[in-house]
């Protein structure tokens, strides 16, 4: 989330750009490229090829910007969420605005081990997602899901976190004069996890 412009009365801010669809082009790329050079070789390149257009293609359709406009002299928030296919554009009034809200949470990801490449190990990642709420519970996702960066140094694992996707939604709190909430998981620490075993 980044703010595009901001001045006394109104706060732009805009979530999401093109890479969405750039990584899903270089897929569709690289399953042409494969296709190409191995379809004569071996019938099998022709589904890894083919698995690898469709993801790239399903990249294309899922990625999405979200843009809000929030402006005080009017009194509305706008918030436009465009796809390639389909989208949302709605207003709201800002007084029904009840609060910012950073969640996170720990979500299992299997990781390819680097000593062994054919072996994934369940890591936790700490998942993160601004959210606006309003006063009759709706909610509206302020940023797309977030992972931290981590880094394992033997059986310590240092988390990067997402500070400044929580200083963004205190701002937009602060721009909104609406409360801002940190939700975190019961056993998020410092940033720093310690395994043992």
């Amino acid at each position: 989330m980044k703010i595009i412009s901001q001045s006394a009365d109104e706060l732009v801010l805009k979530e999401g750009s093109a890479s969405g669809m750039a990584i899903g082009a270089v897929f569709i790329i690289a399953g042409v490229v494969v296709w190409y050079l191995g379809h004569a070789s071996n019938p099998m390149v022709v589904w890894v090829a083919l698995a690898l257009a469709v993801v790239g293609i399903v990249t294309i359709l899922m990625s999405s910007s979200i843009t809000v406009n929030a402006n005080r002299a009017s009194g509305q928030l706008t918030y436009q969420k465009k796809r390639l296919i389909g989208g949302q554009n709605t207003t709201y009034a800002i007084s029904d605005v009840f609060r910012i809200e950073t969640r996170k949470q720990w979500r299992i990801e299997n990781t390819a081990n680097s000593s062994n490449q054919d072996v994934s190990t369940p890591q936790q990642v700490l998942v993160a997602q601004s959210v606006i709420v309003f006063k009759d519970g709706r909610e509206l996702a302020l940023d797309h899901q977030k992972t931290s960066s981590s880094m394992s140094v033997g059986s310590v694992v240092l988390m990067g976190g997402q500070g400044a996707e929580v200083a963004m939604a205190a701002k937009v709190a602060s721009f909104l004069n609406v409360p801002f909430e940190e939700i975190a998981p019961p056993n998020f620490g410092s940033g720093m996890q310690i395994n043992i075993g």
